[in-house]
């Protein structure tokens, strides 16, 4: 996640904001895990241990990991049920902010999880680095986490090369990406490496999945930001094409983030070989955070309906526009071919 910009003299970056969000804790109450990123994580997983059977071990990177929100998550409920084929597993998450990935540490500790070794910090570290795992035993298999703190100032090529370290330097059957953490990303250039890198650090054989702000989310800025656009008058802020804004936090933060209509068609080709598919799906609709669990019910049953009716198709403007938040997934496996 690298974005920083000057506004009012004061340089401003993903790591102090998400620092300042994850101390508060308001983010992490307010941002619950969706059924559809759920369900998108399990498919995944069923897909990459169908494409490789044989393999020991399952290896899991997730990009702008913050706090773990879908992760822990997912990594609880994978301790509680299990996977269908009992594999080790080694999740490797990696975020610029120190403070969301120590709440991410905690989280798992209070459920079982040990420091297998040292895990120390450096908050303003300047340079990215491992800061350490911790790991579980459950049934005779090992799941491990490990935690790598990065840094915006660096280049993507960092990020690939911290990832790999972490996995002995293999690369992944699984890379993640949840909650827009690309979107944070300034410059269509920059934002392209980043996902040239992750899908450099993905087997062939693996899956991604890069969960997206879509252009149905903060609707209202995108106009105001257009203008601000075409006429040069951008405030300081890195505001250089369609889809780029700049909206207030929940602790009155100015951050910003791109989202995405069909330049993401562009980006999933550039990435894809001939012996893979990429694909797009609808993750959530527009609206308020859901107050209660039948709300996010509903919405999760209106997009299921509304991917069924676009499945096959090559998403457009109107497709984007749609939904809140989508997923842009790769795989070895065509989507539903042994439907």
């Amino acid at each position: 996640m690298v974005t920083k910009f000057a506004r009012d003299n004061v340089s401003l970056s993903q790591r102090s904001i998400y620092d300042e969000r994850y101390s508060v804790g308001l983010y992490d109450r307010s941002v619950p895990v969706l059924t559809a990123e759920r369900d998108a994580l399990y498919k995944a997983l069923e897909r990459a241990s169908l494409s490789q059977p044989f393999v020991q071990r399952i290896s899991l990177f997730d990009f702008a990991y913050g706090s773990g929100r879908v992760i822990n998550d997912w990594l609880e409920d994978h301790a509680r049920q299990r996977l269908k084929v009992p594999h080790d597993l080694r999740v490797v998450v990696y975020d610029v902010s120190s403070v969301g990935l120590r709440r991410g540490l905690e989280t798992l500790c209070s459920v079982g999880y040990e420091p297998a070794g040292p895990v120390s910090w450096d908050p303003q570290a300047s340079r990215g680095y491992i800061a350490g795992t911790v790991s579980k035993q459950e049934a005779g298999h090992n799941t491990s986490v490990v935690f790598v703190h990065g840094c915006e100032g660096q280049p993507p090529e960092v990020m690939r090369q911290l990832a790999l370290a972490a996995n002995d330097g293999d690369r992944y059957l699984l890379t993640t990406s949840w909650r827009s953490g690309l979107g944070h990303i300034a410059g269509d250039d920059l934002r392209r490496e980043y996902l040239r890198q992750l899908s450099a650090l993905t087997s062939p054989l693996g899956e991604m999945i890069l969960c997206l702000s879509s252009t149905g989310d903060l609707a209202e800025l995108q106009p105001e930001w257009s203008k601000r656009l075409a006429s040069g008058d951008t405030g300081g802020f890195p505001i250089q094409q369609q889809g780029d804004v700049v909206y207030h936090t929940e602790l009155g933060q100015e951050n910003f983030c791109h989202v995405f209509g069909t330049e993401l068609n562009k980006y999933m080709t550039s990435i894809t070989t001939t012996d893979q598919y990429w694909w797009i799906e609808g993750i959530r609709y527009p609206g308020e955070e859901f107050k209660s669990r039948e709300a996010e019910q509903d919405n999760y049953s209106l997009v299921s309906e509304a991917n069924q009716k676009k499945r096959g198709q090559v998403w457009g403007p109107d497709d984007y526009r749609e939904f809140h938040t989508v997923a842009a997934f790769r795989s070895p496996i065509c989507p539903g071919c042994g439907d």
